[in-house]
């Protein structure tokens, strides 16, 4: 039996889940952490993350080292996105980070993010498969942006990058709460006009039948309004 560690560095936050690999019982998650981190707020702003949040990052990493040793991990990988992507001196960041806690960051490109995440939708296996003979949306909504892929007839037809992710999103309603009282009202057009000329260029009078929708976010929104 093999013990093996995923750590994703976000925009919103630093998760790592432990696994227990075998023969017998194949791939059975053992332990799941997650730390609140806004690494995007920095990025998305500056281009680059504030010391304050490199201790804060550098912390959590060591932690979770720390509990890969309590669990005697065989191996890991660690993955960033966009908040570490799109910063100034990414390669610098990851340099840190090696140097402060031991842990190597691969940095993903956003279509090796989303491809990612698409392979583990498709691990569904059967049920996947007969969503995706109708025409498809799948979305995937991220801290730092959205990115909507159209299939139909298991083909891709497109996809699209469109920045409006959960964080940039709260970014955005802070500064208009600040200048304006109808700043919900403003967003919610920004929002529309993005999404409405993602329509016009892409979907035009193409029927969607169904819609995939992969996320870290709004799914634990949902968790919480469900058991209320």
């Amino acid at each position: 039996m093999k013990t093996f560690a995923a750590i994703d560095v976000g925009s919103y936050e630093v998760a790592m889940k432990i696994f227990e690999i075998s023969e017998k019982n194949g791939m059975k998650q053992i332990d799941h952490l997650r730390r609140k981190i806004e690494l995007g707020t920095d990025t998305y702003h500056t281009g680059k993350i504030n010391p304050v949040r490199m201790d804060e990052l550098c912390d959590v990493l060591t932690e979770f080292g720390n509990v890969m040793k309590t669990y005697k991990v065989d191996a890991y990988k660690a993955y960033a996105t966009s908040a570490i992507r799109e910063t100034e001196n990414t390669m610098i960041v990851t340099e840190q980070i090696k140097l402060r806690t031991g842990i190597s960051v691969d940095v993903l490109s956003n279509s090796e993010q989303r491809f990612i995440h698409f392979k583990a939708v498709a691990s569904k296996g059967e049920t996947f498969a007969e969503i995706m003979k109708k025409s498809t949306a799948v979305i995937d909504i991220g801290g730092g942006s959205i990115q909507i892929s159209l299939f139909d007839n298991d083909s891709l037809i497109t996809t699209q990058n469109i920045r409006l992710g959960i964080l940039r999103v709260k970014d955005m309603l802070s500064a208009l709460q600040a200048r304006t009282v109808d700043y919900v009202e403003l967003l919610g057009e920004l929002i529309d006009n993005q999404l409405d000329s993602f329509k016009t260029l892409y979907l035009r009078d193409r029927k969607i039948h169904n819609i995939i929708i992969i996320d870290d976010y709004i799914s634990q929104a949902m968790r919480k309004v469900n058991n209320r």
